[in-house]
């Protein structure tokens, strides 16, 4: 028995990526590219996140509502619910989260604590959110 073997061909892409074409005419028109060549084509972006974050909030409404809002959905803690209980009535626009910042503060911080591991995350997203919405006032 003869067994035929299909080879995948490289697609085009697949072969700029090793191969690049040379300018000049010749027999030698595509020549591999060095390791060097080929790491100075990498593009990074550092700034791409898993988190996207809005530009603006809601409609009338805050980042830290927001964000409250969001993982109360997504987190049954008790530490957090009670949280949630607790500054969701102080926080319904702009204006009360500015008035009530530093008991917003002091709650958040008194509930970081390694006791409370489901809801140490939710509670620094919660921070980041609160120091969108005070700006220059979180400092």
């Amino acid at each position: 028995f003869r067994l035929l073997v299909k080879r995948k061909m490289a697609t085009l892409s697949e072969s700029r990526a090793v191969k690049g074409l040379n300018k000049c005419s010749g027999r030698r028109r595509f020549v591999f590219k060095t390791f060097s060549q080929r790491i100075e084509e990498i593009d990074i972006d550092v700034y791409r996140s898993l988190n996207v974050s809005k530009a603006e909030p809601s409609d009338g409404s805050s980042f830290f509502r927001d964000c409250l809002i969001e993982y109360r959905e997504l987190n049954t803690a008790e530490d957090f619910i009670s949280l949630y209980e607790e500054i969701f009535p102080l926080v319904q626009t702009l204006p009360q989260i500015i008035l009530q910042k530093e008991f917003i503060v002091f709650s958040l911080l008194s509930r970081l604590k390694m006791e409370a591991r489901l809801s140490i995350e939710p509670l620094l997203r919660l921070i980041v959110a609160l120091s969108r919405d005070l700006l220059s006032d979180f400092i």
